[in-house]
C-alpha cells in the first residue's frame, strides 16, 4: 500500500514504556545530544574525530528503524523542513565527490558526516521527542551541560589558566623546546604562543571560545524563559533558585569568553524575551521585524557577492568586524569561483589563501558566517535548500498551534505525557556526563580529564534536582523560538554550522518546536524498512570509508612517530607507508612518507648521489602522490620548495632549482597576498638568473608588505629560506647573509638588478 498522508493524526508509535528498544533509543538520543559538546574537537577535519559521532547516531537511527518493523503502522513525522533538509543533505553527497581530484576529499568527507549526522539527530529527534515530559527531559538535559560547561569554564579562568602561566614563568624556554618551538626572544610563532598562552578567555571543554559562547546563547535564553514561567501562576521557588544559578553560572561564563558575537546575540534574544514574552507583543507581528531583518542582512551579504561592497568601504568598522568584513570577501570571491558545487566541505582554508586580501588577519578555516559558509564549501543550491528549509520551518511554527492549546491537549491520549517516557532522556544525558571524558579517550586520543566531572557534577546535580518533576509546557515554543532567532544571529556574525557542538543545538530546539503530529503512514513492510535501510547504508559508508582508513592511518602515523623517536628510519619509513595505503584519500600519509625521504637525503650528505638517488625518487612519488590527494594547498607547496633548494644545494642539479621555482609560483598562486611568499619565489629566481621576473616578484613582495598590518608576517622580522651553496659546490650563487631579514635581502636584489 502506498505511503498515506495524514493531517492532524495523533501519533500511534511513540515509545511504550515496556519496550526496550525505544527506551534504548531514547537513551542514545539524550547520550549524544549531550555528549557532543564535550567531545567534540572542533580541529582538523581531515583527523576525523567526530566520525564517531556519525557512527552512533547511524546505529541510533537503524535501533528505530527496528522499531518499525515490530508496529503495524509507521507514522513519520515529515514536512517541507524536512524534505529540503534531505535535498539539502543530497547535493552535500553530490558536492563533496566533486572536491575528488582538486581538493582534500578526506576532510570534505569527514566533515560531510559533521553535517549528516546532526541532520539524523534531527530527524530523530522530531519522531521520538513528542509530548510534554519529554520535550523538558532534553531542554532541561542541555540546561544542565550548560552548566556543567559554565562551571569549568569558570575554574579554568580562576585557577587553570593563571597556574599554567606561571608554569611557564619558571620554565619558559623548555616548555617552548617541548612543543617543537624555537625560543628565540622576538620569534613570531613564540609571540603567537605567548598571546595565546596569556589570553583569560577560557574554552571550557571546547577548542574554540566562540564555540563555548555560541553554544551557551540559546540556552541562558531558554532558562530566562523558563525563570519566567516559575512566577506564574504559583511561584515555584526550588525551580526559581535553579534557573538563578544556571543563569548566573551561564552568564558569568559568558562575559568571560569576550565574545560580542555572542553578547549580540544574546542581547537580540533579551529583546525578543521582553517584547514577545509579555503583552506587548501581543500587539505587533512577528513578521515585522522577521522580514526587516532577513531583507537587510541578504542585501548586505548580496552587495558583497556582487561586489557593491567591500572592506575598504566599511574600513573604519571596529578591528573584530573589519576582520569578518575580511572573511566574507574572500568567500564572495570563492563562490563567484565556485558556485555550483562549492570549494568542498572542509576545503575553505585551502582556497580561501587564493582571495584573501594583503590586510587579512589569517587563513581562517571558515568565513565566521554559515550563509557565507554553506554557499562557498558547498554550491548556490546548497545555500538554496538550507534556506528554504529555515522559511518552510519559520512558517510551520508560525502557523502551528502551541502545544499546550487546549484543543490539542483534549487530543492527547491518556498516556500521552506519562512522565516514565522521559526516564530514558534523564539517564542517558546523566550517563553522557560521566562517560564522556573516556569517549574523548577514544575520538580524539588524549588521556581522560575527569577534571570538567569533578568541578561541575555539584551545581550541575542541584540545577537537575531543581528541573525535575513536573514538565514546563507554558510559552515552551515561543521561548524556543527565540533561543533559535539568537543563535542564527551568533551563526551569521561567528560561523559554526559545521561544528556540531554548535550547530547541534539549533537542530535540536528546531526539531522539539516543531509540531509533533505525523505527515506520513506507512504500513507495507518494505516500505516500513526504509529508515533501517537508509541508517544501515550510513552506519557502513562511514565505517568502511571514514573511521576504518582513519583508524588505521592514525595508528599507523603514531608508530611512525614512535619509530622516530628510537631513530629507527626504516621502521618509520614502513609505518607511513602503510598510512599512506590505509587510507587512500589523506594527505597525512604520503606527505610524511616525502618528508622521510627529504631528511633521509638530506642527512646522508656523505653518500654519493647515485647512493641517495632512491631517496629522491622516493621524495618525488610521494610529493605527486601527496599533491593528488590535496592540491589545492599553499603549505605543501611551500615546503616542497624549500626541500628541492636544498636538495639543489647538495646536488647542483639546475633541475632541482626548477622543481624548487615552480613550486614556490605554486605556492604564491595559490597564496598570491603573502609577502613572504613572494619575497622566497624572488629569491629562487635569482639563484636562477632569472632576473625580470625575480625584481618583478620582489617589488610585490616589498608592496604587499607595506599593506600587512600585521607585525608578525612583516618581511623585516622574516629569513628567507637557504641553507647555501654544500661545500663541495664552487659555481653556485651564496646564500642571503643570515643576519639579513628577508626585506633586506629582497631590497638587495633590486638594487642589483635581480
Amino acid at each position: 500500500m502506498a505511503a498515506k498522508h495524514k493531517k492532524d493524526r495523533r501519533p500511534t508509535n511513540e515509545p511504550s514504556g515496556s519496550s526496550l528498544l525505544p527506551n534504548f533509543v531514547g537513551t542514545g538520543i539524550a547520550f549524544l545530544a549531550v555528549a557532543t559538546p564535550l567531545v567534540s574537537s572542533e580541529g582538523s577535519p581531515e583527523r576525523g574525530a567526530e566520525l564517531w559521532l556519525a557512527v552512533a547516531w547511524c546505529l541510533l537511527l537503524v535501533l528505530w528503524g527496528a522499531t518499525a518493523l515490530m508496529k503495524p503502522k509507521l507514522e513519520i513525522r515529515w514536512s517541507w523542513t524536512e524534505t529540503c533538509l534531505a535535498g539539502f543533505l543530497v547535493w552535500l553527497t553530490i558536492s563533496t565527490w566533486h572536491v575528488a581530484g582538486e581538493g582534500n576529499l578526506r576532510a570534505a568527507f569527514n566533515s560531510y558526516w559533521d553535517y549528516a549526522h546532526v541532520l539524523i539527530a534531527y530527524f530523530l529527534i522530531r519522531q521520538w521527542i513528542v509530548n510534554d515530559s519529554q520535550r523538558h527531559a532534553v531542554l532541561s538535559a542541555m540546561i544542565c551541560l550548560a552548566v556543567f560547561v559554565s562551571s569549568f569554564a569558570v575554574y579554568q579562568y580562576v585557577v587553570e589558566m593563571p597556574a599554567q602561566r606561571a608554569s611557564y614563568e619558571a620554565n619558559a624556554e623548555q616548555i617552548l623546546i617541548d612543543n617543537g618551538i624555537d625560543p628565540t626572544p622576538g620569534n613570531p610563532v613564540r609571540s603567537l604562543f605567548e598571546s595565546r598562552l596569556n589570553s583569560t578567555e577560557p574554552t571550557a571543554t571546547f577548542t574554540l571560545t566562540n564555540s563555548l559562547a555560541g553554544f551557551l546563547v540559546p540556552w541562558i535564553l531558554i532558562s530566562l524563559g523558563w525563570l519566567k514561567n516559575s512566577f506564574s501562576p504559583d511561584t515555584n521557588w526550588k525551580r526559581v533558585g535553579g534557573f538563578a544559578l544556571a543563569i548566573a553560572l551561564m552568564g558569568i561564563c559568558l562575559l568571560l569568553t569576550k565574545s560580542r558575537t555572542a553578547w549580540l546575540a544574546t542581547l537580540f534574544g533579551l529583546t525578543l524575551l521582553g517584547l514577545y514574552g509579555t503583552s506587548i507583543g501581543r500587539r505587533v507581528s512577528w513578521v515585522i521585524p522577521a522580514t526587516g531583518l532577513t531583507a537587510a542582512l541578504g542585501l548586505f551579504m548580496l552587495g558583497f557577492v556582487t561586489g557593491v561592497l567591500d572592506v575598504e568601504v566599511l574600513s573604519e568598522a571596529p578591528k573584530s568586524v573589519l576582520y569578518r568584513l575580511q572573511y566574507w570577501q574572500g568567500a564572495a570571491a570563492i563562490i563567484a569561483n565556485h558556485p555550483l558545487f562549492g570549494c568542498g566541505l572542509g576545503n575553505f582554508q585551502g582556497y580561501y589563501p587564493e582571495f584573501m586580501l594583503p590586510m587579512a588577519s589569517e587563513t581562517v578555516a571558515d568565513p565566521h558566517n554559515f550563509i557565507f559558509e554553506v554557499w562557498a564549501s558547498a554550491g548556490t543550491p546548497a545555500l538554496l535548500l538550507l534556506v528554504a528549509a529555515m522559511v518552510f520551518w519559520t512558517l510551520q511554527i508560525a502557523r502551528a498551534p502551541n502545544p499546550t492549546d487546549t484543543t490539542v491537549e483534549a487530543a492527547k491520549p491518556a498516556n500521552q505525557d506519562d512522565p516514565r517516557s522521559a526516564y530514558p532522556l534523564w539517564l542517558g544525558a546523566g550517563l553522557a556526563l560521566l562517560f564522556a571524558p573516556l569517549l574523548q579517550m577514544i575520538m580524539q586520543e588524549v588521556s581522560p580529564d575527569y577534571m570538567p566531572v569533578i568541578i561541575g557534577i555539584i551545581p550541575t546535580g542541584f540545577v537537575a534536582w531543581t528541573l525535575w518533576g513536573q514538565p514546563i509546557s507554558q510559552n515552551l515554543r515561543l521561548w524556543m523560538s527565540i533561543a533559535i532567532a539568537a543563535l542564527v544571529i551568533n551563526l551569521l556574525a561567528a560561523g559554526g554550522i559545521s561544528f556540531p557542538s554548535v550547530a547541534g543545538s539549533l537542530f535540536l530546539l528546531a526539531a522539539i518546536a516543531s509540531p509533533a503530529h505525523c505527515s506520513i503512514l506507512l504500513e507495507d513492510g518494505p516500505k516500513k524498512m526504509i529508515p533501517l535501510g537508509v541508517g544501515a547504508i550510513g552506519l557502513m559508508v562511514v565505517t568502511l570509508w571514514g573511521i576504518q582508513p582513519s583508524q588505521a592511518r592514525r595508528t599507523q602515523m603514531s608508530l611512525s612517530t614512535l619509530a622516530g623517536r628510537q631513530g629507527d628510519w626504516r621502521a618509520m619509513e614502513q609505518h607511513v607507508k602503510l598510512a599512506t595505503a590505509a587510507d587512500t584519500w589523506s594527505k597525512e600519509g604520503p606527505a610524511a612518507l616525502a618528508n622521510v625521504y627529504f631528511q633521509g637525503w638530506v642527512n646522508n650528505s656523505d653518500a654519493s648521489l647515485k647512493d641517495r638517488e632512491p631517496l629522491l625518487v622516493g621524495l618525488e612519488d610521494a610529493l605527486a602522490e601527496t599533491f593528488r590527494r590535496a592540491g589545492h594547498s599553499f603549505p605543501l607547496h611551500s615546503t616542497a620548495g624549500e626541500w628541492f633548494l636544498d636538495v639543489y644545494r647538495q646536488s647542483d642539479d639546475p633541475d632541482h632549482l626548477l622543481v624548487a621555482i615552480n613550486h614556490f609560483r605554486e605556492a604564491t598562486h595559490l597564496f598570491p597576498n603573502r609577502a613572504i611568499h613572494q619575497a622566497q619565489l624572488a629569491w629562487a629566481l635569482h639563484l636562477a638568473d632569472l632576473k625580470e621576473e625575480s625584481i618583478a616578484h620582489a617589488d610585490e613582495a616589498l608592496r604587499l608588505d607595506k599593506l600587512n598590518p600585521h607585525a608578525e608576517r612583516y618581511l623585516n622580522r622574516l629569513k628567507i629560506h637557504d641553507p647555501g651553496p654544500w661545500k663541495t659546490v664552487e659555481n653556485q650563487k651564496p646564500a642571503p647573509d643570515p643576519e639579513l631579514s628577508a626585506k633586506q635581502v629582497i631590497e638587495n636584489l633590486r638594487t642589483m638588478g635581480g
